[in-house]
Formats: C-alpha cells, sequence, structure tokens
C-alpha cells in the first residue's frame, strides 16, 4: 500500500470524524477539527491510501485516495504536543500511526522543538507500545483525565536530541 502524507483540509473533516468515532471513547466532533484547521499553532495531517489495483482495497469511491489516519498537534516554543492520533480499525497494524508519529516528530524538528509529550490511556497498550518504541517514557499521569470511564492518563514525553534525526 502507497501511503502520502497531507495537511487535513476541511473536506477529509468526515472521513476523520468517521476513523474518530471507531477509534476513542470520548470521539472529537466535526467541529473540534474544523476548529483545530483555524488555530495557528495547530497541525492536522492525514494518511492516504493510494489507490489499490484491487477494486474498493484502499480507496473511497471514484479511485480517490482513501483517509486512513490522521494525527493533531500543536507546535508550542519548543515541544510538540500531540493531542490526537488515530488509524482505521482495516487498516491497523501497518505502521500507519508509526507514520504518522514520525512525521508530526519530524514537523516539529524542523520548527525547532526539543521535546514532545502526549497522554494516553493506560488500556491503551498498543498506543503505548508505539510511543515507546519512538522513544517516549512515561513521566508522570494524571487522574481522572479522561472523563467517561474516569480513567487517568498516563504523560509520556520524549527528548527529540539532535542524533535522531540527522
Amino acid at each position: 500500500m502507497h501511503l502520502s502524507i497531507t495537511p487535513m483540509a476541511p473536506e477529509d473533516i468526515p472521513a476523520v470524524v468517521e476513523i474518530e468515532r471507531n477509534s476513542n471513547l470520548e470521539p472529537w466532533t466535526a467541529e473540534s477539527f474544523l476548529e483545530e484547521l483555524g488555530r495557528p499553532r495547530s497541525v492536522v495531517l492525514v494518511a492516504r491510501a493510494a489507490p489499490s489495483r484491487n477494486p474498493g482495497e484502499g480507496t473511497e469511491e471514484g479511485g480517490a485516495c482513501a483517509v486512513v489516519g490522521y494525527v493533531c498537534f500543536w507546535c508550542v516554543a519548543d515541544e510538540v504536543q500531540i493531542l490526537n492520533i488515530a488509524v482505521a480499525p482495516a487498516h491497523r497494524r501497518m505502521g500507519i500511526g508509526r507514520r504518522l508519529l514520525h512525521d508530526s516528530l519530524q514537523w516539529g524538528r524542523k520548527n525547532k522543538a526539543r521535546f514532545a509529550v502526549l497522554e494516553v490511556r493506560p488500556s491503551n497498550t498498543a498506543a503505548q507500545m508505539l510511543y515507546e518504541r519512538a522513544g517516549f517514557r512515561i513521566v508522570g499521569k494524571r487522574p481522572d483525565y479522561y472523563g467517561v470511564v474516569k480513567e487517568p492518563a498516563l504523560l509520556m514525553e520524549l527528548e527529540m536530541i539532535d542524533e535522531q534525526w540527522e
């Protein structure tokens, strides 16, 4: 599967919201994503699967590239704050989340970020493994961070040292 990562456009919001609904207990709304597009420090990237030779695989109706994942992050001072990252259920475990995370960290690095931070549910072990493989480490806990199930958040941090990016 050929994957391209591009900035999200307003017309991508319905596909992103569908991925969000299938990925999170407390999904963001279309309005939330539209707000992020208008924030000067916010970046939302989408992963698109290029049309394949097999009809219907990795494409939207008409053969266009299907949005199969996204990442939303802020670049603030010397920090990348990963707000949300998700991949469509049918496209998980294919390296798409890893690629989205990598591209967001590269974006931050180009903008002089030295650290990246994020929160993750303790129950989301797949995401924790992704972040740990990227070099993130747990540095704290936020009690009752997630409202629906009153689950804490693990605060993870990555120091982006120059050797990683040369």
